[in-house]
C-alpha cells in the first residue's frame, strides 16, 4: 500500500504530459511508408504465416527474442560490424590536424519487429486465412565514445526482398516441403 502511495505521489508531482493534437494523424508520408512495410497473404494460416516468417528471419542470420502466437507479434535482432573506412580515415586525419579524438561507429543490432493480422472479412470478422504481415527495421549503432544512434531503415529494397523471401516460405509451407 505505501509503494502505491508512493507512485500516486511521484505521478502527481511530476504531473501529466500533453500530446500535440496531430499525433496520431497520419501523413501522406507515414501511410507511403507503411504501404512498403506491409503485404497481404492469402491462403495461410497466421501461426503458419508467423512459422514462416520466423524462418526467413533466422535464414537472415536474426535471432528470435520474442513471439507471442496468439498477439501475432515476433521480434528479433542481430549484431554487425558498423565500421567505416571513410569515417575512421576522418576521424584519424582530424585527430592529427590537432582536432582532438572524434567518435565513429564501431557495431550495430538491427532489431525488426515483425506483427500479423487478420485481414476483416465484409462482415468485420477477421479472415482465417488471409492475413497482412508489417515489419518495421530499426538500426542501434554503437560508436567509440559509448553513444548511440538510432535510425529506422526504410529502404524499399529491403523490404521487397524480405516479403519476397516470405513469399517463397508460405508457398513451402503451404505445400508441407
Amino acid at each position: 500500500m505505501r509503494r502505491l502511495a508512493a507512485c500516486v505521489a511521484l505521478l502527481a508531482a511530476t504531473g501529466c504530459v500533453t500530446l500535440p493534437p496531430d499525433t496520431f494523424v497520419l501523413t501522406p508520408e507515414l501511410l507511403k511508408q507503411r504501404q512498403i512495410e506491409t503485404r497481404r497473404y492469402s491462403g495461410i494460416e497466421e501461426k503458419d504465416l508467423l512459422v514462416a516468417c520466423s524462418n526467413v528471419l533466422q535464414d537472415l542470420g536474426f535471432n528470435l527474442e520474442n513471439s507471442e502466437v496468439r498477439l501475432g507479434v515476433l521480434t528479433a535482432s542481430k549484431q554487425r560490424d558498423a565500421l567505416q573506412a571513410g569515417e575512421v580515415a576522418l576521424a584519424i586525419a582530424i585527430a592529427l590536424l590537432g582536432g582532438g579524438a572524434m567518435p565513429f561507429s564501431k557495431d550495430q543490432t538491427i532489431r525488426v519487429s515483425l506483427v500479423v493480422r487478420p485481414v476483416r472479412l465484409s462482415d468485420a470478422t477477421p479472415s482465417q486465412r488471409e492475413h497482412f504481415v508489417r515489419i518495421t527495421v530499426q538500426r542501434i549503432v554503437r560508436r567509440t565514445d559509448n553513444s548511440t544512434i538510432s535510425q529506422g531503415l526504410n529502404d524499399p529494397g529491403l523490404f521487397r526482398q524480405f516479403f519476397e523471401r516470405v513469399s517463397k516460405s508460405v508457398f513451402i509451407e503451404a505445400q508441407n516441403i
